[in-house]
Parts: structure tokens; C-alpha cells; sequence
């Protein structure tokens, strides 16, 4: 069996994570050329097309997404071996959403739990889902159903979208909630679901700021810049706080989050993902009471965490 060039397979791999013969030139200290040569003699030697060529941008193939997580996974385990050698407090791995990141799980580090758990915890935030998951990570969480081959996949947390304001701009309500200003997230899409499910039309002509990253309309609706539809996970620890308040309304379902598991983790990743897992339970519970003294006493049906679903 003939064994692809290691160059061509370094070149693949960080080209096949960052979406981008440019990013992975950048990063390995090579041209794009020297990287578009090197994946296409790969291509060669395997027979098959990994990527999509378009103008000025680069997409995997359905085949090339398979061959990106398994050479992601020969090079875990080649990074692996090698930390095995050292006598390092052991460390795991994690890929996540930045957001996710700073609003959930960053405030639960602050855990004696965690700290007891005696690990060393390294964690590569990202702003999209990646298209692979990182060779050297051994846990991602993710937001969105999405099926990663050659990981077990684990549901965390299920948000349910929540309107949200300053507690000074005294909205209680949905039918007040355009006086304040309505803070959308790229555009009226959410606001617009949220009106028409409450049965009421939507007001074209209430002021707006419209913002492109999912935590800042959480931000802004901090600031008393306005009402912002927000979801409970992202706004768990101002609502925790009492920072923003919750508006009656309508509450949508939309996407969870999941973590991802290798298929044989380490002793620190068992415990670390065991850790996770029983925050996600906190977490739903919380996430039931809230719902349930706020939304006219009843009992939500989110924080449905670690439940397994098939890969």
C-alpha cells in the first residue's frame, strides 16, 4: 500500500480545516501555490477530487470531507503518542464555539467541580462549526446537527429563543417591546417568526439595530439599547444576574448544541466529557425553573441534556 507524501497530507489538512488554500499557507509558511500543488499531487496519487475549485475559494468534496477526518484523526494519534512520552499533567483538548465559549462553559471553569478534576484544559474557539474537527482536539461542542464521521455525538444543551431587556426600559411584553427598539441579529428573520407566531403584525417602522454576531444582540440589549431576541443559553448568566430580563413572548424552538467525543478517549477526556455532561444536567434544570416561573407557570420542555443520538 502506497503511503500518501506527509507534505501533501499536511497541506490537505490545514486546507481542508480553514476552508482555504490561503489560510493553510498562512499557517504552515507556504505560498498557496506551493499548497494548491501539493493537494492536487495527493489528489493524484489517491485517484479521486477532494476539493470543489471555485473563484477564489475552495470547498470539500463529499469524499474530501471523509479524507479530511481520517487524516485529522492519523495525526491525533500521532500527537498523542508523542504527549504519552511526557509527564505532563494530563490535558484534553477542546474545539468550540467562541460564543458558547464565553457564555457558557468559561463562567463553569469557575467550579471547584472542574478544578477537582485535575486537568489541563486546552481550548481552540472558532466562530463558525468547523468543517473537521482539529486532529489534536479531542472533544468539540458544536452547535447544529451535523454528522462527523468517526465521532460519537452527544446532545449538551437545547437552547429555546427568549426576548430579553434591560430591566430600566420597563418591557414586560412583546406588544411593548417595539417602543424600546428591536435589536436583530443579521436581520429581521427572528423578530419576524416571533410576531407571527404571537398572532400579531409585524412593526415595519419600529426603530431597529441590526448586529452580525449571535452574542452581541445580547450585549446591546445589556446596554438598554433595546429588546433583542436572544436564546437561553446565550443569555443564561445575565438573566442568572438579573443584568436583562425576560419579555413575554413566544419561545422557538431552534438548533442544539452537541458534543462530540472521539471513539476511545483518554482517562482526562472521559472525565472532562462526565464533567460536561453533569453541568448540562445543572443547566437543564435551571433552564426548567426559569422557564416555569416566568412563562405563566409552566414547565418548558428544553434542558433535554446528554441524551445520545446515533453518528
Amino acid at each position: 500500500m502506497n503511503v500518501p507524501n506527509l507534505t501533501a497530507l499536511r497541506a490537505f489538512e490545514a486546507a481542508a480545516r480553514l476552508g482555504s488554500f490561503k489560510a493553510a499557507a498562512d499557517e504552515l509558511h507556504l505560498t498557496p501555490a506551493a499548497i494548491s500543488r501539493s493537494v492536487a499531487r495527493l489528489e493524484e496519487e489517491l485517484g479521486v477530487s477532494l476539493f470543489d475549485r471555485m473563484h477564489r475559494a475552495v470547498s470539500l468534496t463529499t469524499v474530501g470531507a471523509q479524507y479530511a477526518q481520517r487524516v485529522s484523526d492519523g495525526f491525533r494519534c500521532l500527537a498523542t503518542e508523542e504527549a504519552e512520552t511526557s509527564a505532563r499533567q494530563p490535558r484534553v483538548v477542546l474545539t468550540v464555539e467562541a460564543t458558547f465559549l464565553r457564555q457558557w462553559l468559561l463562567p463553569r471553569l469557575r467550579d471547584p467541580s472542574f478544578k477537582e478534576l485535575g486537568v489541563s484544559l486546552t481550548v481552540r474557539a472558532h466562530h463558525d462549526p468547523p468543517r473537521t474537527i482539529p486532529s489534536q482536539a479531542e472533544l468539540a461542542i458544536v452547535w447544529g446537527y451535523a454528522n462527523y464521521s468517526g465521532l460519537k455525538r452527544i446532545r449538551l444543551v437545547s437552547p429555546k429563543t427568549i426576548l430579553v431587556a434591560a430591566a430600566e426600559l420597563g418591557v414586560t411584553e412583546l406588544s411593548q417591546a417595539s417602543r424600546s427598539g428591536l435589536i436583530h441579529e443579521s436581520n429581521d428573520h427572528w423578530w419576524r417568526l416571533v410576531y407571527a407566531e404571537a398572532g400579531l403584525d409585524y412593526p415595519d417602522a419600529a426603530p431597529g439595530l441590526t448586529l452580525t454576531r449571535c452574542d452581541l444582540p445580547i450585549e446591546a440589549a445589556r446596554l438598554g439599547l433595546g429588546t433583542a431576541v436572544g436564546d437561553d443559553v446565550i443569555a443564561e448568566q445575565e438573566l442568572r444576574s438579573g443584568t436583562l430580563v425576560p419579555v413575554r413572548g413566544p419561545r422557538l424552538e431552534t438548533q442544539d448544541y452537541f458534543l462530540l467525543t472521539r471513539r476511545t478517549p483518554t482517562g482526562p477526556g472521559k472525565a472532562f466529557t462526565q464533567w460536561l455532561l453533569k453541568e448540562a444536567e445543572r443547566f437543564g434544570a435551571w433552564q426548567r425553573d426559569f422557564a416555569g416561573d416566568v412563562f405563566d407557570g409552566t414547565r418548558s420542555n428544553t434542558g433535554n441534556a446528554a441524551r445520545e443520538v446515533s453518528a
